[in-house]
């Protein structure tokens, strides 16, 4: 193996840092993600029920 690919340990100061923003971003995107649905049907038009008939 080529030991020089291998990168450092971060101190942890910056591990931290970036453990946080790590965070932050998949918080906004689970967010994103359970809000879709509500804005989507606030937006839409039509004010009916989905029913389904056989």
């Amino acid at each position: 193996m080529f030991l020089g690919a291998i990168p450092r340990r971060p101190d942890k100061a910056t591990a931290y840092r970036e453990l946080k923003k790590h965070l932050t971003i998949l918080g906004v995107a689970v967010a994103v993600i359970r809000a879709t649905p509500y804005v989507l049907h606030y937006l839409s038009d039509s004010k009916e029920e989905l029913k389904l008939e056989f």
